[in-house]
């Protein structure tokens, strides 16, 4: 035999506390809804009243924002004019140069075996021409002269003289070294 469960209580009782629970749920969900809502038009309707109420408060507020940012913008406007005036310039000094290595490379290229430098100097002139000083020594006057020559060849290398050169007063065996100072420009890098 076996056990059922037996409800004693009518199931038409069961079915109205069903239905009254079912309400009370979607009632007290509508009640909620109807609150947010009210609450949302409230606000809106406090907001709004409160601007009407105080039109030039609220204008006030506003302009001295717009007043603040307009002066963020000039403010940020100066400063990326400078910017670009110094972009410029920058652009104009060193655009119209040959960088160092440049230059170090071609002279490398240009000397021979028998000439060496002791001193190299860089120096710009006012109208932002580089000028180059060679101070060194070479094992003769035949060798300098070759040094001059592949040095005057070369484009980059422009107006080169020879300051001096002479005999230095040390002999290694058995020749005199001559000690010489160079000084040349440097031509401008093409566009």
């Amino acid at each position: 035999m076996a056990v059922r469960d037996i409800n004693l209580i009518p199931g038409e009782i069961l079915e109205r506390r069903s239905l009254i629970h079912h309400l009370l749920l979607w009632l007290s969900i509508l009640v909620v809804a109807a609150a947010l809502i009210m609450a949302a038009h409230g606000y809106q309707n406090r907001m709004m009243y409160g601007e009407a109420q105080n039109p030039q408060g609220a204008g006030k507020d506003l302009a001295a924002a717009l007043t603040r940012i307009v002066g963020d913008i000039q403010k940020e406007q100066k400063e990326l004019n400078l910017a670009r005036r110094e972009q410029v310039q920058l652009v104009a000094l060193i655009g119209e140069r040959r960088s160092y290595s440049s230059v170090l490379a071609k002279l490398a290229d240009t000397m021979n075996d028998q000439t060496w430098l002791q001193q190299l100097a860089f120096n710009t002139d006012k109208d932002r021409t580089l000028h180059i000083s060679l101070m060194g020594f070479s094992h003769s006057h035949e060798a300098l002269g070759t040094f001059i020559q592949r040095l005057s060849g070369e484009p980059m290398f422009r107006l080169v003289v020879l300051k001096s050169a002479q005999e230095s007063q040390d002999k290694l065996s058995g020749s005199a070294p001559v000690q010489f100072q160079i000084e040349c420009d440097i031509a401008k890098e093409a566009p």
